[in-house]
Formats: structure tokens, C-alpha cells, sequence
């Protein structure tokens, strides 16, 4: 939820607020949602602009948690839920959207390091590697800020958060950002990590507060995810706000709110803010202040003393819902992602985002007939139905309705009631004919992790709203042998002189055809130099179509999860990097597919080009074939800027380039979300 400005107003105020401490042999509660956005944005050597770099972003995680395990830290990790009470925060969830819009149109080589942009599975590759290093886990059905403050409470452990909510609840927290995670210090008995700490009773004496019974207050005033910080905007007027030029507007402002809310109850302090707002706003004040105070009590009261307390919560909670016992618990074990809840109980599907190009059609267009089959699964009606989803169109986020009906699908979905009476082999089945429509081809003779990675793959070709092509394909496959065959094999090298030592100590060694691919495709591990400066040679149209198979891997691996189907899927960073990928992508759309293969494997004998050839063939047997309709075009060469034509497009032409999204949305079923009257049927 957040208190605009108090953690950074703490932090800077470190020495009198923060107390100096060694974290070890200690259990912590960590914010999961928190500390997944905060790994990634701290992780280093991996490009936004491409799609994600899966594998690197796993790599930083798991040296974290060794560091963790090191100084026999016991990490529990709890997730935020789907479901918003009330739809309290539905304007914040919005306004959110549109921001990812913008960072996913907007971001490039050159400013990727300055855009806050998540790929699209990351939270798949982050519970992947959670769970290789057998860290509790709970996701909750609502926002977590309350279950991870009580359990921390019954766990007398920390909080280990950015979230500045928890700085005016009755915890100890642990800043996330001020943990030193780059190594150990040796303490008496082990290793520690150094890190700041937060105690509610030096903050108050700081501060010259008795208690913090009026700190939900302040963070009402100030603005947070319930209540708009403009409908407080004139009661600074009456505030003694300090004029030091140290403090930014926000800090002034905190400030000033606390000494002025000095020696009042909270009843007290809504009466005087009234007293400073029109008497037409009198309602609309209150409701806001209440909604969030109410917000605050709710995340600052109770205790729960087990992981399993929490999770039996979550499971009882959704049980009363009539969901099976057994989806319950994997959607509390988080194998179920939090959005489909939503689907379920509100018939609503949240914005989802990742890379795009802004004149393309939304990436999720090509997979909405997954999404449909999820739905009616959780649905289990006869009659059609509507879906009310968050969509980009161009730079725009608009409403649209999807129309779900049972006769759209070759095969007959089941219930989820009746995904549990099911033997394993015939929710597999399903699982199969409904991603690739009763023809299946020869993908169940790949190895079994990588069935569902090819099925989306032929999914993505035949459904696609762009032009895929078998380069797309061919630098996909590449980027799969290289993650799964060849690292495994020779390891992560990121120097080519060690590649060069490699190769000539595996001259008569089995390795040689390894080490020899990680030395042909050395420099696609790397973006282009002349990239980073150079954005006319970003080549979005690749990376949207890309966007494409990741948005269809999406839904296909929920749709596995949610017919618990005991099909094991690859994790996203075991065949998916994202700039290796698009390097090798624009590789083999200049050259002749096989020829490059050879070259690039070394030989049409080695084990890497047969089962490169392998897994295309399967593909290319069961894809349209126009998939080879484009001739080589030769290297890339940089490309020469052109002038931008002065005069500026009419609205046709605007509109022209959206036309395949428009073919697939009907007038009355989309709404422009920019539209402030569409949203007060939200509110």
C-alpha cells in the first residue's frame, strides 16, 4: 500500500531511526511481491529491452538465498493474493497499468537500465528457484501486508520489506535495500549479514510521539493505494511546513504532518481535517479516511504463530468459496498465479505486460483462447459468458469484453470439480488437445520437460497476430540448446579467452562440440555496442513477436497448474534468454537456416545441430508454411537514420496500424480506460 516518502525520510534519518545490526540464525518473513521486484532491479548484466534474461536474473537469486542459507537464515517468503476487498485499490491498479504501458512501449537498449519493466514469467523462474532451496512459501488470497506482519509477530522474527507500510505497524522490519547482499561478515558463531533495523520505539522517541496510534492517519493525509492524496491537498495550507532546503516537498511534508498531529487522538485530527474541507467533500473525506484507516487496523492486528496457521487460513478461505481442497492448497503452495482468482470469482482479468511494440497488436491476442479455456474451466457454465479484461491498444489501456463460449473449443472442458475425479493421463490429454487442437503431432517424443515448451511453440506459430517466421523459431531453438545442453555442460563463461583456453584442453574430449558452440555464439550473449547508442538498431518487431510466445507460454503453463496435470514444465530460465535469443533471431534471418546451424554447431554430426534439427522438425511438421516464406537478406548492416516526415499522420493512418487488433474487438466492447467518466463504473 505504501506511505509516500517515509521510507526514504527514514533512511535518510538512519542514525536516530535505524539501529546497526548482524542478521543470523534467525527466521525472517520476507515480502515476496517486494523482494521479487527489488532482486530484479538489482540484478546485474541483463537487458530489460529483450524480454528478460531469465537465466541471469535465477543465477543472482540463488547466490541470495546461499548467502542466506550461510548464515542459517530461515527465509519464509508470502505473496500478495488476487482478490481486492471491495475493489478499494481498482484506481491505483489502473493508473498502474498505464504506467506499464508506457515503460513497455518506451523501452529500449539506451534507457532500459532507467525503465522499471518485469518480464512477463519472471515470477515463474523466481518460485522455480524458491523452491530448489526448499523456502516456505504462502500466497494469500488478499494484499499480504497484514498476514506477513501477523505471522512475523507470532514468529517474534523480522520483516524483511521495502514497503513502508510496515514502518507503522507493530513489527520490526528490516529494510530490504539496506541489507549488505553482496557478501557475509563473520560474527561469534558463523556468518551474518550487516544490515539496518527498524524499532517502533526509537522512531517515536525520535519523533517526539507517545505511541502510533496516528500514524495510519498520516499515511492517509499523505496518500497511499486507498485514499487520493489531492483530496487533502489544502489542509497543507494550514500546516506549518519546515523550509529546509535539505528535505525534498514530500519530506517537508511528512514532517510538518507529524508535528502537527502531535497530542491528538485520531477522532480529534479527523474533526480539525474536516474543519478545512468544503462541506461537499465532507462525505468523500470521510469515506477515504475511514476505507484506509480501516485498511491499516486490518493489516495491524493478530498473530499467527506457524507457516501452516497462515496456509490453513488461506485454504479454509478459499474452500468457503466452493473451491476443491486441492486447488486450494496449490494456489496457497503459489502454483497457482493470484489473477485467476480474479477470473474466477470476479470475472475480471487484470492488465498483464511485458516488451511490446506499440503499433502491434496487444502480445496476448494470440493466446486469448487459452485464457477462455482457463475461465470456462473455473466457470463450469453452459451458457456464454463475459470477461471483462485489460488490454493495450496502441498506447492506450482500454476495457475489453471477451465472449466465452463452450462452442469455441474442439474438446469439452471440464469443471474444476471435475478436474479432481480425473486420472493424470486424462487431464494430460486435455492439456494437449486444448493447446494444440486435437493435432499433436510428434511433440509427446521430445523429452518430457519440454513438451509443453513445443506445444506452445506450435501455438504461438499458428495463432500468431504477427509474422513468425522460421527464424524466430530457429534462434528460439538455439537459445533452448544452448541454456539446457551446453551450460550444463561447460558452465556460465563470460570471458572468450577462457573459451579459447576450453576449447584447446577439449580437443579429445566429448566436450569439444560444447565448447565449440559456446564459442561461435560467444557474442550473442551480449548486446551490440553500437545498440546502446544506436536505437534506430533495436528491432522491436523481433522482440514483439517473441513477446508473443511468451505470453502464450504464460497461459499454457497456468492452464497446466490448474489441471495439476503432474506434467513437469521447464522453468522459463532453462530455455529462455531473452538476448541471446534475439541476437540469434536477427543471425538467422540472414543466412540460410541450415547452413548457419552447421556452422554455428560445428558440423552436421554433432549431437547439438541433430537435435537442433530434432526439435524444428517436429515443429516445422505441424506449422503453416509460410513459416519459410522470406529470403535471407545477408549481416545485418547498422541502419542509416531517416528524416521524420514533417507533416503528421492523419487519423486514419493512426488508427491503420492497429488493424488486426481492431479485426478481433468489436467497437461496443472496448472503452478507453484514459476516459475519466468510463471509470466511475469501476468505483
Amino acid at each position: 500500500m505504501g506511505i509516500k516518502g517515509l521510507s526514504s525520510y527514514i533512511q535518510a534519518r538512519s542514525e536516530k531511526c535505524l539501529e546497526d545490526f548482524k542478521l543470523h540464525n534467525s527466521k525472517i518473513v520476507i515480502d515476496g511481491s517486494n523482494l521479487l521486484h527489488f532482486l530484479y532491479l538489482a540484478c546485474p548484466k541483463q537487458n530489460a529491452c529483450f524480454g528478460g534474461d531469465y537465466n541471469i536474473f535465477c543465477d543472482y537469486v540463488r547466490e541470495i538465498f546461499r548467502l542466506l542459507k550461510k548464515c542459517n537464515i530461515n527465509a519464509i517468503v508470502v505473496f500478495d493474493g488476487g482478490m481486492d476487498v471491495g475493489d478499494r485499490k481498482q484506481k491505483t491498479r489502473l493508473l498502474r497499468a498505464k504506467q506499464k504501458i508506457v515503460a513497455s512501449i518506451k523501452v529500449k537498449p539506451s534507457n532500459q537500465h532507467r525503465m522499471s519493466v518485469l518480464p512477463l514469467l519472471l515470477k515463474i523462474a523466481f518460485l522455480t528457484v524458491l523452491k530448489e532451496f526448499n523456502v516456505e512459501i504462502v500466497q494469500c488470497q488478499y494484499e499480504a501486508d497484514g498476514d506477513i506482519a501477523s505471522l512475523a509477530r507470532g514468529l517474534k522474527c523480522p520483516v524483511v520489506s521495502n514497503d513502508s507500510d510496515f514502518y507503522v505497524m507493530d513489527v520490526v522490519v528490516i529494510p530490504l535495500s539496506l541489507m549488505e547482499l553482496t557478501g557475509a561478515v563473520k560474527c561469534d558463531d558463523g556468518f551474518a549479514i550487516q544490515c539496518k533495523i527498524f524499532y517502533m520505539a526509537n522512531f517515536l522517541k525520535f519523533i517526539g510521539h507517545e505511541d502510533a496510534s496516528i500514524f495510519p492517519l498520516m499515511g492517509t493525509l499523505l496518500g497511499n493505494d486507498y485514499a487520493d492524496k489531492r483530496l487533502f491537498e489544502n489542509i497543507f495550507s494550514q500546516i506549518h511546513l519546515p523550509k529546509s532546503k535539505s528535505m525534498n516537498d514530500q519530506h517537508r511534508k511528512l514532517q510538518g504532518v507529524l508535528e502537527w498531529l502531535k497530542g491528538q487522538t485520531v477522532e480529534e485530527a479527523i474533526d480539525r481535517i474536516l474543519m478545512f474541507v468544503k462541506k461537499i467533500h465532507h462525505i468523500e473525506v470521510e469515506v477515504a479516511i475511514r476505507t484506509s484507516l480501516n485498511a491499516y487496523e486490518d493489516e495491524n492486528n493478530g498473530q499467527m504463530n506457524s507457516v501452516i496457521d497462515l496456509r490453513g487460513k488461506v485454504v479454509t478461505s478459499l474452500m468457503q468459496e466452493g473451491l476443491p481442497e486441492w486447488f486450494c492448497n496449490l494456489y496457497a503452495d503459489a502454483d497457482i498465479p493470484p489473477w485467476v482468482l480474479e477470473v474466477m470469482l470476479s470475472h475480471k482479468m487484470p492488465y498483464q505486460s511485458q516488451v511490446e511494440a506499440v503499433g502491434s497488436s496487444n502480445s496476448f491476442c494470440c493466446c486469448s483462447d487459452l485464457l477462455k479455456a482457463i475461465a470456462l474451466i473455473f466457470w463450469d457454465s453452459q451458457i456464454d459468458c463475459q470477461l471483462r479484461t485489460l488490454w493495450r491498444k496502441n498506447s492506450e489501456l482500454v476495457f475489453k469484453n471477451l465472449t466465452i463460449s463452450r462452442l469455441d473449443f474442439l474438446v469439452t472442458l471440464p469443471g474444476l470439480s471435475s478436474v479432481g475425479a480425473m486420472t493424470l493421463q486424462e487431464r494430460q490429454e486435455l492439456l494437449f488437445d486444448t493447446i494444440l487442437e486435437k493435432n499433436i503431432g510428434r511433440v509427446l517424443e521430445l523429452p518430457t520437460k519440454w513438451q509443453l515448451v513445443f506445444a506452445t511453440v506450435i501455438h504461438w506459430i499458428r495463432h500468431s497476430h504477427c509474422r513468425v517466421r522460421s527464424y524466430h523459431v530457429d534462434g528460439l531453438v538455439v537459445g533452448l540448446i544452448y541454456l539446457s545442453m551446453v551450460e550444463p555442460r561447460i558452465g556460465r563463461v563470460r570471458s572468450l579467452k577462457r573459451l579459447e583456453n576450453n576449447s584447446n584442453k577439449a580437443k579429445d574430449d566429448s566436450s569439444v562440440d560444447y565448447v565449440n558452440m559456446a564459442k561461435n555464439t560467444f557474442k550473442l550473449q551480449e548486446i551490440a555496442a553500437r545498440m546502446l547508442s544506436h536505437d534506430i538498431n533495436f528491432d522491436r518487431d523481433i522482440v514483439h513477436v517473441l513477446a508473443e510466445f511468451q505470453a502464450t507460454f504464460y497461459f499454457v503453463h497456468t492452464l497446466n497448474r490448474v489441471l495439476d496435470s503432474g506434467l513437469p514444465c521447464a522453468s522459463p530460465s532453462d530455455f529462455y534468454w531473452g538476448t541471446f535469443i534475439y541476437n540469434a533471431v536477427c543471425l538467422f534471418k540472414g543466412y540460410d537456416r541450415l547452413s548457419l546451424a552447421e556452422k554455428l554447431f560445428s558440423g552436421t554430426t554433432s549431437v547439438l545441430f541433430k537435435t537442433f534439427q530434432q526439435y524444428t522438425e517436429i515443429v516445422y511438421e505441424l506449422a503453416p508454411s509460410n513459416l519459410m516464406n522470406w529470403v535471407p537478406h545477408g549481416p545485418n548492416k547498422p541502419k542509416k537514420r531517416t528524416k521524420k516526415p514533417k507533416e503528421k499522420p492523419t487519423t486514419t493512418e493512426q488508427t491503420s496500424s492497429s488493424s488486426e487488433e481492431d479485426s478481433t474487438v468489436n467497437d461496443n466492447d472496448v472503452e478507453l480506460v484514459g476516459n475519466r467518466f468510463k471509470l466511475l463504473t469501476f468505483t
